[in-house]
């Protein structure tokens, strides 16, 4: 999941611009993410679908 710098001003990441990502480390899984900035994010059903698909992945059982 990337974001489009070019639909806000300041952003310095270029076209690859990071905003939830995940990887095998050391024997495990992490899952980042730089949504959920909001109490109300924990409401949408998309936001929760994302966090769940991450939870999924770093517990192995996707």
């Amino acid at each position: 999941m990337t974001i489009d710098e070019t639909s806000y001003e300041g952003g310095k990441n270029g076209a690859n611009h990071p905003m939830a990502w995940y990887h095998e480390y050391d024997g495990g899984r992490s899952f980042y993410t730089a949504l959920g900035h909001t109490d109300e994010s924990y409401t949408e059903p998309l936001f929760l679908q994302h966090l769940l698909g991450g939870i999924k992945y770093v517990t192995g059982l996707k």
